[in-house]
């Protein structure tokens, strides 16, 4: 019989594995203090949306703090309130020190979707056309942008739509003789991205009544575009997006301190338009957090009866029961359930090590040596984790 981690730990549905990935398990947010810090930044999402606003914020943390998890369950979250927003994640890829800022901003397009924002523009242009809604060149104050939308957005051929979603997102070498003969090769200038982004920030709230809020991960890389005229330009870009007052945009960075942010986030004219107070930082958790944090996520994991009361609503009921052979296995001990897979000398032994090092302490690291210890205890056949395997396990990687 091949074993499987989900069978030996008698873990929930869903679960196959200690080590949650961001995206899968988007619907869960472990520990109070990342439960609270998400609940501030969702209403303040809430809060912008009342006024067909997009908030901003820099959110910044240690490496593997969590912010990747939360990006994406703040999206999950967005659409489990019904909020009037459209969530849109980017992840930023490696940038050069000569990388344009089209780079970065051909993402704020793409990950619309080709379909959704044929759908979208479609809809807003026949509004406009019985006068129910702006024409869009008023709205953009760009001929050409306004045009690329109309027509292009709305074309039957998927690729005459995919075609004008690269231009609008500043792709050179795009050919658009389909839409126009005379447009321009290449939009690169901050007030084309600025337009841009006014005409489809129109478009979503009239159409669907969502604010975009583009939720920006890996942000930290930003700091590698270090050519001066370069960098000029992302700032020049960044400043008039963020001066958009109907498109949010959370940029989350990994940073120990706020000092240690990109220099282009940490200029006037880009913190005056964002907000000074909402630079938030993501700290790491406390030696008491780190065991609330691993108690949380065996009781999420694993059947150890009703999943907590956090979670309760996006996991299975039909969970609820612990099973008999996990019962005798702890010997019907709340204690040694509370800490199962680990033996309870054995938890506070894991709690003790983690909590010694600023690597240890991350999220991201206890659930990927919380994994390492569950499959060596596999490995050897052990049904509980002992003190033994955790001194081991330290004196491994430590």
């Amino acid at each position: 019989m091949n074993k499987t981690m989900d069978t030996w730990y008698h873990m929930r549905k869903d679960f196959s594995t200690f080590r949650l990935e961001p995206e899968k398990h988007r619907h869960i947010l472990l520990g109070r203090r990342e439960r609270k810090q998400r609940d501030v930044l969702l209403n303040d999402i809430e809060g912008a949306s009342y006024a067909m606003e997009g908030h901003k914020a820099v959110v910044f943390g240690d490496y593997g703090r969590g912010k990747t998890h939360m990006c994406h369950n703040l999206g999950f979250e967005i659409a489990r309130r019904k909020l009037r927003v459209l969530p849109i994640y980017i992840k930023c890829s490696a940038f050069t020190s000569k990388e344009p800022f089209n780079s970065l901003f051909r993402e704020f397009v793409q990950q619309l979707t080709t379909e959704r924002l044929h759908d979208v523009a479609e809809a807003y242009v026949k509004r406009s056309q019985h006068g129910e809604a702006k024409k869009l060149d008023e709205i953009v104050r760009s001929e050409e942008i306004a045009l690329v939308m109309t027509k292009g957005l709305t074309a039957v051929e998927p690729d005459v739509i995919r075609s004008s979603m690269r231009w609008l997102g500043g792709d050179a070498k795009v050919d658009m003789g389909l839409v126009s003969k005379s447009i321009r090769p290449q939009l690169s200038d901050s007030r084309d991205f600025g337009a841009v982004m006014r005409g489809i920030s129109q478009m979503f709230i009239t159409i669907e009544d969502r604010v975009p809020v583009y939720l920006i991960d890996e942000a930290e890389r930003i700091q590698d575009v270090t050519n001066v005229d370069t960098a000029s330009h992302w700032t020049a870009a960044l400043r008039e997006l963020t001066e958009l007052p109907n498109v949010g945009a959370l940029f989350f960075v990994g940073a120990l301190t706020r000092n240690q942010l990109p220099q282009i986030l940490l200029y006037d004219e880009i913190r005056r338009r964002i907000g000074v107070a909402n630079y938030v930082e993501f700290q790491n958790p406390s030696r008491e957090e780190l065991s609330e944090f691993l108690g949380e996520l065996f009781s999420t994991c694993i059947r150890k009866g009703e999943a907590p009361i956090e979670h309760r609503d996006v996991l299975s009921p039909e969970d609820s029961a612990v099973p008999r052979d996990l019962l005798e296995l702890t010997g019907n001990d709340a204690e040694q359930l509370r800490t199962y897979p680990f033996a309870p000398d054995a938890f506070q032994e894991f709690v003790e090590q983690i909590s010694i090092g600023d690597s240890t302490q991350k999220p991201s690291e206890v659930l990927l040596r919380v994994q390492k210890i569950a499959q060596r205890a596999m490995r050897t056949n052990k049904l509980m984790i002992d003190v033994k395997m955790v001194e081991q396990l330290a004196s491994e990687v430590f």
